[in-house]
């Protein structure tokens, strides 16, 4: 407030009544209340009251009178009831979404102490099954209470790597764990000094005999060099694998009949004719001659250890574009197989262009089956198993089967015969020298010109 309004003058300030309680609740010297001022003839303010030295009310506010009683409309009074009860509504509603709030942190909090439960509780339970899982491979306990007595036998090839050692182990049932196997042999500093060589392990082996026996009691079995003719069969060379001490013959013949893709992982092992559509050996024409080096175990692990070299360099000689041409043409590789072993025999020695040639004969015949439905090769009649359904010159079309292993140009001839030929004939004189016809006229002037010649081979 400002001294406009309030000017302070001991005299004309004291009320009638010195001795009232209201005059004692101010002090005279302090408080005068709305004087009038008036201006004099020489402009100067002169200061004055009314003649009874009361209040000039005039100055004050008709809603509020100091010591006068006042009121408030019925109107006004709904408008703060109506106001007062927002008031306390929004109090309330405040109150009850703080203590919503809490309600909802306080479930937050025992959610997330659930799921940190749950988690420490699959945390421990994964710890504890891998250690045990761990703990019992590296100790060789094993559930089989039979595989104490069991020889399981592993051959390492020279040149075998830690990892490569230990994954053969793994897949003999020797131990569960090759990473965890390797962890050991390298931090106990001996996966280095693993040998080569023919060992033999019991299920129940633990981490620490294992190791012991790949660096002491391998039996060093020696390899052998063992060649493959282009054009041997099953026999040949299962009596040729017994020669050289890789395995007896009559074992190489079991393991042969008992290959499946689930056991060698090859491809091409599911779409080979089986002993129930009249294949003698199943593996006839897919074991792939060459040169190779085999140890000599001389049991059926040996027998195996062949068939999976073998078939081996089967998979990788017959390449990518080869694959791709069989598939242009739409034939069936067990069909080309089979073909390619009676071209073998009957054109071993001859050139790729001949073996070319020999097989557009046997392709035409098997395009015109209703003319020549038989191949009639020679040689497919001294076929020892299953004659009737072998010998071409009784049979429709092709054997179940291939008669041998053909090389890789017999392969090759096979899939891709001479372009462009009209031959349904071929024949040879005694060096081998190929003569091929159209008809079956010019085919029989052609064998009586070679007899006449003294070129004719007598016997085949």
């Amino acid at each position: 407030m400002k001294k406009d309004f309030f000017n302070f003058d001991n005299e004309s300030s004291k009320p009638e009544n010195e001795g009232s309680d209201l005059n004692n609740l101010f002090n005279d010297e302090d408080f005068e209340i709305f004087k009038k001022a008036t201006p004099t003839d020489d402009g100067k303010p002169v200061e004055e009251t009314d003649s009874k030295g009361d209040l000039d009310d005039s100055l004050l506010s008709d809603d509020f009178i100091i010591g006068q009683d006042f009121f408030i409309d019925s109107a006004a009074a709904d408008d703060i009831e109506s106001e007062s009860s927002k008031n306390g509504n929004s109090e309330k509603q405040v109150g009850e979404k703080k203590h919503k709030k809490k309600k909802k942190s306080a479930g937050a909090g025992c959610l997330m102490s659930v799921i940190w439960m749950a988690s420490i509780l699959i945390i421990s339970i994964t710890a504890a099954t891998l250690i045990l899982y761990f703990g019992m491979d590296y100790m060789g306990v094993s559930l089989d209470a039979d595989s104490a007595e069991e020889n399981i036998e592993v051959v390492i090839a020279e040149g075998t790597n830690a990892k490569q050692i230990a994954e053969i182990l793994e897949e003999k049932g020797v131990i569960d764990s090759p990473l965890f196997f390797r962890f050991y042999a390298g931090r106990s500093g001996r996966a280095s000094k693993f040998s080569n060589g023919i060992y033999y392990f019991s299920k129940q082996d633990g981490y620490e005999d294992i190791v012991d026996k790949l660096i002491k009691n391998g039996t060093k079995a020696q390899q052998v060099k063992v060649t493959i003719p282009e054009g041997f069969d099953i026999d040949e060379i299962a009596e040729r694998l017994e020669l050289n001490g890789v395995c007896t013959a009559s074992q190489f013949k079991t393991a042969v009949n008992e290959a499946t893709f689930e056991k060698y992982g090859f491809e091409f092992l599911k779409g080979i004719n089986t002993e129930d559509k009249g294949v003698h050996y199943r593996l006839e024409g897919y074991l792939f001659p060459d040169t190779y080096y085999f140890y000599q175990t001389n049991n059926k692990v040996g027998a195996e250890q062949a068939i999976k070299k073998m078939l081996d360099n089967f998979d990788k000689k017959l390449d990518q574009a080869m694959r791709l041409k069989i598939e242009e043409k739409k034939l069936d590789l067990h069909d080309v197989i089979t073909l390619a072993s009676m071209i073998e025999m009957e054109a071993s020695a001859a050139s790729y262009s001949d073996k070319q040639a020999v097989s557009a004969v046997f392709w035409n015949r098997l395009n015109n089956i209703e003319t020549y439905p038989h191949l009639q090769s020679d040689p497919t009649t001294k076929y020892k198993y299953n004659t009737d359904r072998y010998d071409t010159y009784k049979v429709v079309g092709l054997a179940p089967g291939a008669y041998c292993c053909p090389g890789i140009d017999s392969i090759k001839a096979a899939i891709n015969p001479t372009e462009g030929s009209e031959n349904y004939f071929f024949v040879t004189d005694k060096n081998m020298k190929f003569y091929f016809n159209k008809t079956n006229d010019a085919h029989n002037q052609t064998i009586k010109d070679l007899k006449n010649k003294g070129l004719w081979v007598t016997e085949k």
